[in-house]
Order: C-alpha cells, then sequence, then structure tokens
C-alpha cells in the first residue's frame, strides 16, 4: 500500500489524539442538528472535536497498489492534551490476503518515552526483553531517526483536523440517521479536493498534513462519510482517495469513549530492553 495514498485516505495530520468538555455523547439526535445544513454540522463537529482530550479509536485501513491489495486493523486509547498518551496494538498486518509474519505488535507512549513489543524486532533488545523502551529525544539526538514525528503520526486518526478538513468540501450532504454501535447518529458524505482540505487547516498543521498527502493529488479529492452523535462527535469516519497511477486506499475510524480518563503504564521493568540502534540502522 502507498504509505502517502493511506494517509490521505485516512484524511490528516495532526490525528491520533484528542476530545472532551462535556464529551460523552448522549447518542440522541437534536433537533438543532436536524435543522443545520450539512456545512454547518461539519463545522459544528470540527468544533466541538478539537476541545475534546481523549477517546478510543478502532482503525481499520485497505489498500490496492501496483504489489496488490493490504489491509491493517488497529485499536487504541489516546489522549491528547495535556500531553500526548496513548495505549494501543495492531493485531492484523496482511498482503495479498495472506498475514504478514513479525509485525503485528503493541505500543505504550508516556512521559515522551515509546514502549513497543513488535516480535521484528526482538533480534535488536537486549537481553532477550519482549518489549522496548525508546527514548524519544535520545533516538533522535543519537541517529537522527525522528521517532517524535512518527509518534506524532498517531494523531491521523484524531478526528479534530479530518472534520476541519472535510468543512472545505462543497458538495457535503446529509444522507440520513444510522446507529453505530449502539449509537443513534447523522450521516453526512462528500467531496473535498486536497488543496481544499488543507486551505481549512492553520499555517502550522497545514505544513505538516502537506507532508503525508499524495505529492501528485494537489488537484485530486478524497470522498467522506461521517457520522456524528447528538453531541456533534464523530462515531464513524471512512474517507477514500485514488491515486494517479490506480492505486487506492480506504481508512475507516470508530471512535468511542471521548473525555474518559484512562491510565496508560508502562510494561513491567523486568520485561523491557533497550533497543540496539546502531544494529537496528545497520550499523555495528
Amino acid at each position: 500500500m502507498n504509505r502517502r495514498l493511506v494517509v490521505a485516505a485516512g484524511g490528516t495530520a495532526v490525528s491520533t489524539a484528542l476530545l472532551l468538555s462535556g464529551c460523552g455523547g448522549s447518542g440522541t439526535e437534536s433537533t438543532e442538528n436536524m435543522q443545520l445544513s450539512a456545512a454547518q454540522a461539519l463545522l459544528k463537529t470540527s468544533q466541538k472535536t478539537g476541545q475534546a482530550d481523549t477517546f478510543k479509536a478502532d482503525l481499520t485501513v485497505t489498500g490496492t497498489d501496483e504489489a496488490g491489495s493490504g489491509k491493517i486493523h488497529a485499536d487504541g486509547q489516546f489522549q491528547v492534551r495535556p500531553t500526548l498518551k496513548f495505549s494501543a496494538k495492531l493485531d492484523e498486518v496482511s498482503r495479498g490476503g495472506q498475514s504478514v509474519p513479525g509485525i503485528k505488535g503493541q505500543a505504550v507512549f508516556t512521559d515522551n518515552v515509546l514502549y513497543a513489543k513488535v516480535p521484528q524486532l526482538a533480534q535488536f533488545v537486549s537481553g532477550g526483553k519482549p518489549w522496548v523502551k525508546i527514548d524519544v529525544n535520545e533516538a533522535s539526538q543519537r541517529t537522527g531517526l525522528d521517532v517524535k514525528s512518527l509518534v506524532d503520526q498517531v494523531q491521523k486518526v484524531a478526528p479534530a483536523e479530518q472534520t476541519k478538513m472535510f468543512t472545505g468540501s462543497k458538495d457535503a450532504r446529509r444522507v440520513g440517521t444510522e446507529t453505530i454501535d449502539g449509537v443513534k447518529t447523522t450521516h453526512y458524505t462528500g467531496t473535498v479536493t486536497v488543496q481544499d482540505a488543507l486551505n481549512r487547516l492553520d499555517a502550522q498543521a497545514r505544513e505538516k498534513v502537506s507532508k503525508w498527502l499524495p505529492k501528485d493529488q494537489g488537484n485530486g479529492k478524497i470522498n467522506f462519510d461521517l457520522w456524528t452523535d447528538g453531541e456533534n462527535l464523530p462515531r464513524k469516519l471512512v474517507s477514500k482517495a485514488t491515486g494517479s497511477q490506480g492505486e487506492a486506499g480506504s481508512v475507516t475510524v470508530l471512535y468511542s469513549d471521548y473525555g474518559e480518563s484512562f491510565t496508560v503504564n508502562p510494561p513491567p521493568s523486568d520485561q523491557v530492553g533497550k533497543l540496539s540502534l546502531g544494529s537496528f540502522l545497520g550499523g555495528n
């Protein structure tokens, strides 16, 4: 799968992390929501999600390119403010219908330290420990490997910037009501050009997001479907994009547990080793 295409389908940049401010999500559709136009509803959803601090997300990414089809599934719990922290697992990675070995794993990020449990990394972890500890700042200083940027990409599942990008749509419309995971929602659909989507972001977010979007899709479009609850919070988001070479990507995210506090605990110290960065990067 083309990485840039997948991110484009996902919608945005500053995405894996967010939410709150009375965001329990009652699941009842308000009369006010019924009266809002699709454009107004998208704007209100963008504003509401921008106030939120925590959420759960279940992410499915599918794509096809010259090498065939692929699928990724992951889920986790995330906090965006006051500091980023998350606990997530990647439980499916397949290519051409076949599972890709050694890629599945778990990740925990807290206090600027990333803990990962990935079979493919085991040979680079000291003491044969199942978990590896990576200090984000140290990794960057010692190797030039920008782990912080990789961690920040977790934010691509967060709905705040995504829904803000969708407010650039000129054809968004209300489809009707549907129940998502037991919650009554309003379904909106539409398209937005990559450029119009980027124009909805501030300069800092636009620069960040543009790095993840396909360079050949400046005039391309992202198709999206968004389901919001009675609190104007996203419960489901599906976005799709197609590249100039026929490659296609789709991202589906299910959201829940807005505003609920949670604890991220590092794995037991006797299960954690250090990553041999030199060996990992092909050095001695």
